[in-house]
């Protein structure tokens, strides 16, 4: 039941990365998703979408793995913004605040965008 599937477009003229995860992110996948973005900052990679919309649930390995890399990815003038959460897996990211410290849009377009704007963009999934 813990199957991940996670697939990585880097390309062309962008700078952008994008990490398309589906399945579950936990304690058993979670290192998977750690080793892309990983092997992304090995190599400069700093600004990265995540698509989350075929992901059903995150548990706190895998909010962790976003928590422990985004100071590392600012500080470095990236950031890691996340995209299409699924309505559970939002309510989670809420409740939890990680919405104070990772940017969440509705789209993997709209993070993409951010990225275009100033740093400040902080568009979110939900106004509230």
């Amino acid at each position: 039941m813990d199957n991940i599937s996670i697939s990585l477009l880097e390309g062309g003229r962008t700078e952008i990365s994008e990490i398309r995860v589906d399945g579950v992110i936990d304690t058993l996948t979670a290192t998977q998703l750690e080793d892309v973005l990983d092997s992304l900052l090995k190599r400069d990679r700093y600004k990265i979408v995540v698509d989350l919309a075929g992901v059903d649930y995150i548990s706190s390995a895998g909010w962790g793995i976003f928590i422990s890399h985004i100071k590392d990815v600012r500080a470095r003038d990236g950031d890691i913004k996340l995209a299409s959460m699924i309505d559970n897996v939002f309510e989670i990211y809420e409740l939890l605040e990680f919405d104070n410290v990772l940017s969440a849009y509705a789209s993997v377009d709209e993070a993409r965008n951010a990225f275009g704007g100033s740093g400040d963009d902080q568009k979110k999934k939900s106004e509230g």
